[in-house]
């Protein structure tokens, strides 16, 4: 009787011991895998958007989203060609250009192969610029020549109306050089909504008084721009760039509710509103001339800056200013349209990197869903291999415990 108590009650410690270590495991396991999981998502794609396995995939991912929107083969190239034509209309040249780079993808099985050829037979250019080339030739007359008389620069097209009115000559929109045509097509053309500092001292006393439905967020922003551009020596800046699209998109109601009022809380914390409104109100009680208080408007509103959460909107501003020099301020917005949160910024930033002007395109056809062509791709390091192994291993002996634990249960319950 007093072996079977002992035995009894050394299962007993056994199996209060195994559970307590299969809890830790548990525990132990839960921990390494968020650990494993930040490791080996967050460090690559997210927060590095020039990750090689990222771009590729992405890439990938951007082409088969454009062999999905192909039409059938007859109506291919006229279906292609609208787009284009379209776009033009619109003076959307991102977009165009996007749609002129995916002819590959969007045109039928022979259109797709001969412009590939096309491509390959090009000697000077990158890629994309060779396949927009290229891309050109299947083009249909007249959508051509309206691509082409939107693209000119005003000084070109002007000497280009000047030889198709001398006698004899035969050089129409049509048929000048594709290489031209493919060198003409605006990339980037940034423009400013800043003002200067005049400006901002007549926007500030309407905020001051109510004057003039002033909305204080836009009016945060240019100065937050203006600060920037007058501490950078070459009177341009990053942050400036980011301020223009994003004023621009939020003027014409182009901003996504949940990001603007991210964007609202940001650009709080940076510049607090009842702060502002404090510093401005003591600067404007001195009596001064007009362009005494445009030079000192900057300090006032530097005076209210917190710099901690400045640099914080700074990395939301550079974004914004990689997209626009990826593409167009106008490309910039369509983009920045889809984004809800600083990581859908980073995935659109993502998909751009990958894509170009083809994700301004796609963000025209797929709306938001073109966040989910980024692909987070995975950095494999020796940390991490370490890590899934560890991970496996613990997998293994929680399995061990819970068999352990059974075949315990079973002897209790034969003692019992």
């Amino acid at each position: 009787m007093a072996s079977r108590w002992k035995n009894w009650t050394s299962v007993k410690t056994s199996s209060w011991r195994q559970a307590l270590l299969f809890n830790a495991l548990l525990l132990l396991m839960a921990v390494l895998a968020a650990n494993t999981i930040v490791a080996a998502y967050t460090t690559s794609a997210i927060t590095n958007p020039n990750s090689i396995e990222a771009r590729a995939e992405t890439r990938s991912e951007i082409d088969r989203a454009f062999t999905q929107l192909r039409a059938p083969d007859t109506a291919a190239r006229r279906d292609w060609a609208l787009r284009i034509d379209q776009a033009v209309g619109n003076r959307d040249f991102a977009a165009a250009r996007g749609y002129l780079l995916a002819a590959p993808q969007m045109l039928n099985e022979a259109d797709a192969n001969a412009v590939r050829a096309a491509a390959a037979a090009e000697e000077s250019g990158t890629q994309d610029q060779r396949i927009l080339r290229a891309a050109l030739l299947f083009l249909p007359d007249p959508v051509r020549a309206n691509y082409q008389r939107a693209i000119s620069p005003p000084d070109r097209l002007t000497d280009q109306i000047e030889t198709e009115g001398e006698e004899g000559s035969n050089v129409t929109p049509a048929s000048r050089p594709i290489a031209d045509l493919g060198a003409a097509l605006p990339r980037n053309n940034p423009f400013s909504i800043l003002g200067d500092e005049e400006d901002l001292v007549r926007r500030s006393q309407s905020w001051l008084r109510g004057e003039g439905g002033i909305d204080d967020i836009q009016l945060r922003l240019r100065a937050l721009g203006l600060l920037a551009r007058a501490e950078d020596e070459t009177g341009t800046s990053v942050f400036g760039d980011g301020v223009t699209v994003l004023v621009t998109a939020k003027r014409a109601g182009r901003l996504n509710p949940r990001f603007e009022t991210y964007l609202g809380s940001r650009i709080e914390d940076a510049l607090p509103r009842e702060l502002l409104r404090e510093r401005l109100s003591a600067a404007f009680e001195p009596v001064m001339t007009s362009n005494q208080r445009a030079g000192q408007i900057l300090s006032y509103y530097q005076a209210a800056v917190n710099a901690e959460a400045l640099e914080r909107l700074s990395r939301d501003m550079t974004t914004v200013a990689l997209l626009a020099e990826l593409t167009s301020t106008q490309g910039a917005i369509a983009l920045v349209e889809q984004t809800r949160s600083p990581e859908d910024m980073r995935r659109a930033l993502l998909v751009t990197r990958a894509g170009g002007d083809r994700a301004v395109a796609l963000s025209k056809e797929l709306g938001p869903s073109i966040l989910n062509l980024a692909q987070i791709g995975v950095k494999w390091t020796t940390r991490l291999i370490l890590q899934i192994m560890a991970l496996a291993a613990i997998g293994l002996a929680i399995l061990m415990c819970m068999l352990s634990v059974l075949t315990k249960a079973s002897t209790l319950k034969r003692y019992g």
